[in-house]
């Protein structure tokens, strides 16, 4: 909405325009972000955009305000806030009058909220999507300087490069559009080659791509090697992807013992302090149940989305390459009716062969899982509230602790099957990424000793016996059917999904079509896919360390809460009791009676709580993934229940 021109901008600049003119020099910083961003607006019309939004916003707030103030004036009432007394008649008209004082600023001051909320919105949105593409340009660059440096080897110019680049842009994203720029400039606008890497260098977010455009833009000037600029260029940028990687996990070393203290060892100490309190008899079980129920859910489960969002992400859409031979009619060959009919039963096809074969379907997008399992956890809740139902006149705690564990077996129910099938496809990714490279250096090795590619593929698909053998044999299969190379390695990287292999394969494809050199392509994709895969792995072992740390604390979290609930609680009970049978009442006493088991159960849903939401921190700190937490959060909220319900005598349902 906010990247490209519609009907608010034009109705805005209708309205504002001639003002948003006179201030046109105080847009220079604005354009420049919005360059960068690559937000195909001027300005003037993203100002007008900006001002119709908040404009909008500052309507919303008035109403909101009228109706929060409504709210506030008939349900809560007005305090006089300040105790003064005014002469008659002023006090009589102040008394009258104060109430719609009151309503007016409180809507005033929402509307302003509002409206100064949707400035802000505008303001900040190019800063965030420049911040975006340029961790996607950072990530993605030492791959891209590899796919040159391969088409450099075979003999393309810069131009033809940047061309190549541009025309596979499911693979490298932003780097694709920023070469699109440069060949727009150069071929649309008719500009130099060397100024149109100079405008890319000024609009460019990322500090490491202007470094390298700068880089070519002096091998232009000094006539230097090109190629071997790029392969410098490649290992200098795969060296400092690994020491921001080192630095995001001595970053994560923060983070994680911010999340020990703030969110377990903190509640801990408050439900210690708190359970002493109810003890004595000065405490209210409010501030307990606010600790379990609100503070451990929301800390961790924003403290999650926090570093979620800082995590360099690694959950790229997997592109669907093109094969080179792919037949392409044209339009004025098609009839539209016969074309509707097509592509109907196409997708008819496709969907009755995915639906014959649920469980492949499910793998293939674990959320799928959630359209099974969310129905049957909420029917399995349904029908432990229909068991239980709420009697008016009974007590909401002992009622809400009696269905608990419906609630608790919905959610693990709800759980299970997506980490079972998200699982199950993470470990297939994850063998393929590892074999990837090992295969095509196994075909460099073949090819450099003189075998040609087909009898190299051959021979792999007798004597391979790693779990990639099938699909070595699908590629010579192809081969055999006369598919090129190319379009057999595409299709490869098609049936795997993943993207990591498609980049890969992609690399290898286009260095093909230049270059007659096999050996030296291969050598190349398969030291650009090694390189992926030593970062991988040296962050999941990085990583690892700090979802050791969610664990033990975890542990130590159910620990001492199960010593307070089993020990604690009931020593002091027997306590009191004993106290009062033997007089003491009537003298200095500090213990009272409390509800133990009350507390027992409170202290269970706060153990489960903490492996719920402690689960998800666990995933973005070691995978960088909620959807990898989801497993940490299986394991820990089994652990709590299973060992508050039944290993410890509390019974399940």
């Amino acid at each position: 909405m906010f990247k490209q021109a519609n009907s608010l901008t034009y109705l805005g600049y209708k309205l504002f325009g001639k003002d948003i003119e006179k201030k046109k020099a105080k847009y220079y910083e604005l354009e420049r972000n919005l360059k960068k961003a690559m937000i195909s607006m001027p300005p003037e019309m993203y100002i007008a955009t900006a001002r119709m939004f908040s404009f909008l916003f500052g309507v919303c707030g008035a109403i909101l305000g009228l109706i929060i103030a409504y709210l506030v004036v008939n349900f809560i009432g007005v305090p006089p806030l300040f105790p003064i007394q005014l002469p008659e008649p002023y006090a009589t008209y102040w008394n009258f009058y104060r109430v719609f004082v009151y309503v007016g600023i409180l809507s005033i001051l929402i509307t302003l909220a509002l409206y100064y909320l949707g400035n802000f919105i505008f303001a900040i949105y190019p800063s965030t999507v420049i911040s975006d593409r340029k961790s996607k340009i950072d990530r993605t660059l030492p791959h891209a300087i590899t796919f040159m440096l391969s088409l450099s080897r075979g003999g393309m110019n810069l131009v033809q490069i940047l061309k190549s680049l541009s025309d596979n842009h499911e693979v490298y994203g932003e780097i694709s559009k920023e070469a699109s720029r440069i060949l727009w400039e150069v071929e649309g606008l008719g500009k130099d080659l060397r100024t149109a890497l100079a405008d890319a260098i000024e609009t460019s977010p990322s500090t490491n791509l202007r470094d390298f455009l700068h880089g070519i833009i002096t091998i232009i000037d000094s006539g230097g090697d090109l190629t071997k600029y790029f392969e410098e260029r490649a290992e200098f940028y795969f060296e400092k992807a690994r020491q921001d990687q080192k630095s995001f996990t001595e970053f994560l070393a923060l983070m994680a013992e911010t999340y020990v203290t703030a969110l377990v060892a903190g509640p801990l100490f408050l439900i210690i302090i708190q359970t002493v309190m109810s003890v004595m008899g000065s405490a209210n079980d409010i501030a307990i149940f606010a600790i379990i129920y609100l503070v451990i859910p929301i800390g961790s489960f924003m403290f999650a989305i926090l570093i979620k969002l800082m995590t360099p992400s690694e959950g790229e859409k997997v592109p669907y390459l093109r094969e080179r031979y792919t037949y392409i009619p044209k339009a004025k060959d098609l009839d539209k009716e016969k074309s509707k009919e097509i592509e109907k039963k196409v997708r008819t096809r496709q969907l009755i062969k995915k639906l014959k074969n649920p469980i492949s379907l499910i793998r293939s997008n674990p959320n799928y899982a959630f359209a099974i399992s969310v129905p049957i956890g909420l029917i399995f809740m349904v029908y432990g509230f229909a068991t239980t139902p709420y009697i008016p006149g009974m007590d909401p705690k002992q009622w809400f602790f009696a269905i608990d564990d419906y609630i608790f077996i919905a959610i693990i129910i709800i759980l299970a099957p997506f980490v079972f099938f998200y699982e199950w496809s993470r470990r297939g990714v994850r063998t393929f990424m590892r074999l990837t490279p090992i295969f095509l250096n196994k075909l460099a090795s073949a090819n450099e000793s003189g075998m040609s590619i087909y009898r190299a593929i051959t021979m792999l698909a007798k004597t391979d016996t790693s779990p990639l053998k099938k699909e070595i044999r699908k590629i010579k299969a192809n081969l055999e059917w006369g598919v090129s190379l190319g379009d057999a390695l595409i299709r490869f990287a098609n049936r795997l999904k993943i993207f990591e292999v498609s980049r890969t394969i992609a690399l290898l494809n286009e260095a093909l079509k230049s270059s007659g050199n096999v050996t030296e392509v291969l050598t190349t994709s398969a030291k650009d896919a090694s390189s992926a895969e030593l970062l991988r792995r040296e962050r999941a072992t990085s990583m690892f360390t700090y979802v050791v740390i969610i664990y033990v604390s975890f542990f130590v979290f159910i620990g001492i809460v199960y010593i307070i609930a089993s020990t604690f609680l009931s020593t002091l009970a027997q306590a009191a009791a004993q106290v009062q049978a033997s007089g003491g009442a009537s003298q200095i006493s500090i213990l009272k009676n409390v509800d133990v088991e009350t507390y027992r159960n409170v202290f269970m849903h706060a153990a489960i709580f903490q492996g719920l939401f402690g689960g998800l921190v666990a995933g973005v700190m070691g995978e960088g993934s909620i959807s990898a937490g989801m497993k940490h959060s299986l394991i820990m909220v089994l652990i709590a229940y299973v060992g508050f319900s039944v290993m410890f005598g509390y019974g399940i349902v």
